[in-house]
């Protein structure tokens, strides 16, 4: 695990971090499923605090990437009110496949906890072609629905995984 990110809420951040958050960089692809990182650090600053946030990913205080959770009502319809929506963890092309994806998953669960002490899961839908995303969550403890739902670009998988 990687011992050296640290999960940093956007509203605790200079004005400077914020645009380096803007500036990190994601394949086109993965934009298309989760929004530029101009997008998403734009939407949390503009959202209710009770129903979105956004996470910068620091490592040694560089911003390598960034997680945007959701609460109703900005979560998606099929999210239960008890749960928090996954809706994009991003880490930046030059940094990817380091383990760092992973580090701050498990540690937005923990954070998760602590901003919303009565949300029971966590939840997120991945593409269903995504077979690298889906082993990861798997992985990760996150239980796959089974079913196949028709989501906002395609087909689609949800996972859960329990809070406490």
């Amino acid at each position: 695990m990687h011992a050296r990110i640290e999960l940093r809420e956007l509203d605790r951040l200079s004005a400077r971090r914020l645009c380096q958050i803007r500036r990190l960089s994601i394949s086109d692809r993965q934009i298309e499923y989760g929004g530029s990182f101009e997008t998403s650090v734009d939407d949390c600053i503009a959202g209710s605090p009770d129903s979105i946030r956004g996470l910068a990913i620091l490592l040694k205080d560089t911003p390598i990437g960034l997680v945007v959770l959701k609460r109703p009502p900005l979560s998606p319809v099929w999210a239960s009110e008890d749960t928090v929506t996954l809706h994009g963890l991003k880490i930046d092309a030059r940094w990817q496949g380091k383990g760092y994806g992973k580090a701050a998953f498990v540690r937005t669960l923990a954070v998760c906890r602590t901003i919303w002490p009565d949300a029971k899961r966590m939840a997120l839908s991945v593409d269903a072609d995504n077979a690298v995303a889906l082993a990861l969550y798997k992985s990760l403890g996150m239980i796959d629905s089974g079913s196949v739902f028709q989501g906002r670009i395609g087909l689609e998988h949800r996972l859960h995984i329990a809070l406490d």
